[in-house]
């Protein structure tokens, strides 16, 4: 697992970074220095090998010799920079022919500062400088992503785009070219900052820019498309990267959950191309660049697996066959020693769970059964004890959560992400109906899911309550929240005993789970639909089952076997403090409103459920899973 206390960067060479020395300021010689560290340029921080220095003086020594051709009596030729000529034109021939990657000059492209500016005057790039909004509102977008949208994944580094984006619009401004991956990228953050603008501030852009700002996000999107379109592969550098991922991340955002596994699968694709699967130790790579290729590859594995879990697809990316180099998140922070936590630190972390368990044989193709659920809680269990004190499940150190506001958003991602790994492979212990003679095991493995179930309920709770109604369409935890009870309603119908472990709790999640989602079906259509789906479920549980009263606890002596009574299977996974199912409600953001059971009867039946339009929902969803087709009623 990660180790959080980063380690000290390699020893650096006597000289100073470009920075310090050009300030004329002692350097610390570990990259981010302590002065670049401060202002917080960590980006331009960069250290010359004294290799290159050589270099730079010998070819200063040719130069002199090549002048010295047109002066009568010298003995020197033009040889040696003609054969750097045709070195340098083999060089691209090779490169077209596919043997020298463009990753070898990845760190010189697709910035502002440095890179080509061959598309600037193409008519996708016309189209797409008309759509970029004057430069208030473009700064109004771009604030709202860095400072909000971005820490949901972090794939952007602020200080390095921000300087980036000056030198865009001076460039703009001046008349001079533009890249075009820069560009898109600039809209693509304009994209994918425009839903999770609170109402007031949509209002005043809608206003203003004239324009209803979800069909401003459409146009934004199809022009974005159209310029990349005229990017080579492995041509881009790390903006092209970052740009289709955001890309992925627009269309999840809209519901689109096939279409961002396939742009997500065009940004894996495009990141290979540019070698970022590959050890970059001996790349001709600066430092920050390392670093950045480092983060964008564990973003992309932590969605590769995860989406590829979720839709029931086999990964995109062989982990067996890469090499993962995690980040020194050492960019935010300069010191070794300090706890604070990096933005990146909840990607990294999603990475590591993503590689423990792709090591369990099946677990790539797509396959999670029971069979699976030792293992993977093995793993998870590891897993959380790895945590930093910011992320723990026990005993949370929350220092930081006022500070530093995406430490909590992050920490709640990460507990609902375990969670919904341990009940996983126990989806269909739920739903199964034991007799008189099923084994203690298998008894133990549905208590184990039925506990599961509500740890990560509970986890999906708090993290909606967080994000809500800001990142109404944040669709991770709202889709987690309904899956999982309509699982749930699903396991009360088929348990006719009424033995199912933790029952009445189960009850109570589902009534919770019904009033979340009612809020959110006024905001977002995936909530509708989610709502609507759970409430003709709830309608259609045995009248019986509705009250939610508490009964009289089972005695010592009924109760099914403990799982620590099993051989072969763990204790369950500690319940986090703050997934207390009796957690109350915040009386301003979410009033009390119980749930009334007997209004829901007058709903459609299960037979109705097949009619029941999903929408964007049907991507990833199949109510048929639920098996709830039998004579339950």
């Amino acid at each position: 697992m990660i180790e959080w206390q980063a380690s000290k960067s390699r020893t650096r060479p006597a000289t100073a970074c470009t920075e310090c020395q050009r300030r004329k300021q002692k350097c610390s010689r570990e990259w981010p220095c302590n002065h670049c560290q401060t202002r917080k340029i960590a980006h331009l921080c960069k250290f010359a090998p004294r290799r290159t220095v050589r270099v730079a003086k010998s070819i200063s020594r040719e130069t002199r010799q090549s002048e010295c051709l047109q002066t009568p009596g010298t003995s020197f030729t033009a040889e040696p920079v003609t054969q750097i000529k045709h070195d340098n034109q083999h060089d691209d021939d090779f490169r077209v022919l596919g043997y020298l990657p463009d990753y070898q000059n990845a760190d010189k492209a697709g910035s502002e500062s440095e890179g080509n500016h061959q598309l600037s005057f193409s008519g996708e790039m016309e189209a797409a400088l008309r759509i970029i909004p004057a430069k208030p509102y473009a700064d109004i977008l771009i604030e709202h992503f860095l400072d909000n949208t971005n820490y949901q994944y972090y794939a952007l580094y602020p200080p390095a785009f921000m300087h980036d984006y000056s030198i865009w619009w001076s460039r703009r401004t001046n008349g001079l070219p533009l890249t075009a991956e820069f560009t898109c990228l600039l809209i693509r953050v304009c994209v994918c900052s425009l839903p999770y603008i609170e109402e007031g501030l949509r209002q005043k852009l809608g206003s203003e820019l004239g324009e209803n700002l979800d069909h401003l996000s459409v146009r934004y999107h199809n022009t974005a498309k159209q310029l990349s379109s005229t990017i080579g592969p492995g041509r881009g550098g790390m903006a092209q990267i970052q740009q289709l991922f955001l890309t992925a991340q627009w269309y999840k955002t809209e519901a689109l959950f096939v279409e961002s596994w396939h742009a997500l699968s065009v940004a894996i694709h495009e990141a290979q191309e540019q070698g970022m699967h590959k050890d970059s130790s001996s790349s001709k790579l600066s430092d920050f660049d390392r670093e950045m290729r480092r983060r964008l590859w564990c973003i992309l594995y932590a969605w590769d697996w995860q989406m590829s879990l979720l839709l029931s697809r086999p990964f995109i990316i062989n982990s067996s066959c890469c090499a993962f180099e995690m980040p020194t998140m050492q960019l935010e922070s300069g010191d070794s020693k300090s706890e604070t936590p990096s933005p990146i630190a909840h990607m990294v972390l999603q990475c590591q769970l993503g590689l423990a368990i792709s090591k369990i044989p099946g677990v790539m193709k797509g396959e999670l059964s029971a069979t699976h659920a030792i293992s993977i809680q093995e793993q998870t269990e590891k897993w959380f004890d790895s945590f930093p004190p910011a992320y723990s499940i026990l005993n949370t150190n929350t220092q930081w959560d006022s500070k530093f506001h995406f430490v909590k958003l992050q920490r709640l991602q990460l507990h609902v992400i375990g969670y919904m790994m341990l009940l996983m492979p126990l989806k269909e212990c739920l739903t199964k109906e034991f007799g008189a003679h099923s084994s203690s095991i298998e008894k133990g493995l549905q208590r184990t899911a039925a506990e599961n179930a509500l740890k990560l309920l509970a986890a999906c709770d708090e993290l909606f309550r967080h994000t809500f109604p800001l990142n109404a369409k944040f669709h991770f935890a709202p889709f987690l929240m309904f899956d999982t009870a309509a699982l749930l309603c699903s396991a009360i119908l088929h348990n006719k005993e009424e033995s199912i472990s933790r029952r009445e709790e189960i009850l109570k999640a589902i009534s919770k789970t019904l009033n979340d989602l009612s809020r959110l079906s006024e905001r977002a259509k995936t909530g509708m639909i989610c709502y609507r789906i759970l409430k003709k479920l709830v309608a259609s549980l045995p009248t019986k089952t509705r009250s939610t009263e508490p009964k009289t606890p089972q005695s010592s002596t009924d109760a099914p076997p403990t799982l620590p009574d099993m051989p072969g299977i763990a204790d369950p996974m500690p319940c986090c403090p703050t997934t207390d199912l009796s957690i109350s409600h915040d009386s301003e953001v979410f009033p009390p409103e119980p749930l009334n059971f007997t209004s829901l009867g007058t709903l459609g039946g299960l037979h109705d459920l097949c009619n029941v339009d999903l929408g964007e929902l049907g991507q990833i969803w199949d109510w048929q899973d639920l098996d709830i087709t039998g004579p339950f009623m």
